[in-house]
């Protein structure tokens, strides 16, 4: 949308839950890794459905769109990744060969759980199905749930009887679309009277949203204390969830609550950053946090790399890395939107490179 349109708590929303991610890949497994897992993926579908926009567009239009904005970066940076990671190696003389980089290419393809950006292709399918069943129900909103509904228990029953993970990650879609479809019911006009007077006032925002998350991870501790997957990772849909009342509750329960809470913090400074979000995932790890361990801060990985989760020093090398990264992703992002490659993030063509290809028509 334009970036006048764009709204900010939704943009803030974004960029928060981009970093988590990064911060808690360099975390260490503990409560506040499995509170934070507990949600930080499906709070990307939810906030992909807030933004869904299935009306006056048709599905030509629609699927154009979708594969600009998720399946080719998804596919190009994936690419991006194995030439980083191929780079690293090379730096550090790590093995590598060129099968390895024509492997990562293919897989950059298929995007089965490929690198970081993974879950793109997830946000894809997950549009394009509640897009199909939103017009098959004849823009019925309730019927459209019961539509997402089903396609969840489709992914319940397929990842209960096998472990196979499905190109374009199209098993991950089947459990994202529910939560694509709560995100759209979110900013509906259905529910308008229950969520307007929530994030009309910043300061009752700030309230329900934290109410929210510490409830959240009181539910994501219970999981993790009194079930066998203490360790439980709702990004991934692994099929060992056993109950999964409990973690889906937990995912769209933590959703609803972050989204509420950054209302109530939302400000310039949160959401203007979020176009360094694709950058920013993609390069994270691998490449900014291997180049920050061996190279930026050596001695300081050294003396924390076994540290405890808890320890002030290791929480200070994360959030120091965590920064790292952000900073080269806005260096990356410039770069590649000021060349004839700005489509890989869904930008349009710099003007130098506009004029010359309109002269190469002429």
């Amino acid at each position: 949308m334009p970036e006048n349109k764009r709204i900010q708590y939704i943009d803030t929303a974004k960029f928060l839950g981009i970093l988590l991610v990064v911060f808690f890949h360099g975390y260490k497994e503990n409560a506040a890794t499995s509170f934070v897992y507990a949600f930080h993926m499906p709070l990307f579908f939810f906030l992909n459905g807030m933004t869904f926009k299935p009306d006056n567009i048709s599905a030509g239009d629609f699927l154009i769109k979708k594969i600009k904005g998720y399946l080719i970066p998804a596919i190009c940076l994936g690419m991006i990744c194995c030439g980083l990671d191929a780079l690293f190696k090379s730096l550090y003389n790590m093995p590598w060969d060129t099968t390895y980089l024509l492997s990562g290419f293919s897989r950059a393809i298929s995007q089965q759980r490929f690198h970081t950006v993974w879950f793109l292709t997830a946000l894809f399918f997950s549009d394009v199905f509640l897009f199909w069943i939103y017009h098959k129900c004849r823009k019925n909103i309730w019927l459209t749930g019961l539509g997402a509904l089903a396609l969840l228990g489709l992914g319940i029953f397929y990842t209960k009887f096998t472990k196979t993970i499905m190109a374009w990650n199209i098993d991950a879609a089947l459990f994202g679309t529910i939560f694509t479809y709560f995100g759209f019911l979110f900013t509906s006009k259905n529910l308008s009277r229950v969520v307007s007077p929530l994030i009309s006032r910043r300061w009752l925002s700030l309230l329900v949203g934290a109410a929210l998350m510490v409830a959240t991870f009181f539910v994501s501790l219970y999981i993790r204390n009194h079930t066998f997957m203490p360790n439980f990772h709702m990004d991934m849909f692994r099929s060992n969830y056993g109950n999964y009342y409990l973690p889906l509750s937990c995912a769209l329960l933590g959703s609803i609550g972050f989204v509420i809470l950054c209302r109530g913090i939302t400000n310039f400074i949160f959401a203007y950053p979020v176009k360094y979000n694709l950058m920013l995932l993609a390069i994270h790890q691998v490449f900014t946090f291997p180049i920050f361990r061996f190279a930026v801060a050596k001695e300081w990985w050294i003396r924390v790399a076994y540290s405890q989760p808890n320890d002030p020093d290791f929480i200070l090398f994360v959030l120091a890395m965590t920064g790292f990264s952000l900073a080269t992703a806005v260096i990356f992002y410039y770069v590649i939107i000021i060349t004839p490659f700005s489509f890989i993030l869904n930008k349009k063509r710099y003007p130098l490179f506009e004029k010359i290809i309109q002269r190469v028509r002429k």
